[in-house]
């Protein structure tokens, strides 16, 4: 059985958590599974030794990491010619509104316009506020966000909002449909 891709990129780590989850996901149905970060992709990696693929990228400032459009971009046909999973992650996730949802869906038509990449399915995933990790601006702006939006504002610890449960169903629910 060919294993399932799984590459991602992240700032804060909490995509890298989300992609590690996800192969304990996959490997939970009996397949197995590879995660690789996308800024250290192996030169001699091929796609088409797999049976299908995750792609996992954080949101900052509306745009996802460069290291994963790059690995998208340059991988396009291979990944089409899979069924591919993409999972956006970001605090706008967190909120379910129709503004929310519709300024989840812009940045992920935009990473997919600007990749070339057509995967089987694009999900948003809630991420995480990581305070602890932010420098002294990033913070304080991180703050002003969250009071905006009704969010935690304590600075001195970080808030994960992954919806893990609903996570693991929506990996398994995409290996399902990859055929043996």
């Amino acid at each position: 059985m060919k294993p399932l891709l799984i590459v991602y990129a992240t700032t804060e780590g909490q995509t890298r958590k989300i992609a590690f989850f996800a192969q304990d996901a996959v490997m939970s149905t009996g397949r197995p599974a590879e995660v690789f970060d996308a800024a250290h992709i192996p030169p001699d990696l091929d796609i088409d030794d797999f049976a299908g693929a995750i792609l996992a990228g954080s949101l900052h400032q509306g745009k996802h990491q460069a290291a994963l459009a790059h690995f998208a971009r340059r991988n396009a046909t291979a990944l089409n010619a899979l069924p591919t999973l993409f999972l956006s992650v970001s605090l706008s996730a967190v909120v379910d509104d129709e503004s929310h949802r519709a300024d989840c869906q812009d940045c992920i038509d935009t990473f997919l316009q600007e990749t070339g990449l057509r995967p089987t399915e694009c999900h948003a995933v809630a991420g995480a506020l990581k305070y602890v990790q932010y420098d002294w601006v990033k913070r304080m702006i991180m703050r002003s966000i969250s009071q905006h939006e009704n969010r935690e504002t304590d600075t001195s610890r970080d808030y994960e909002y992954t919806d893990w449960v609903g996570l693991k169903e929506l990996v398994v629910r995409f290996v399902a449909s990859i055929p043996s």
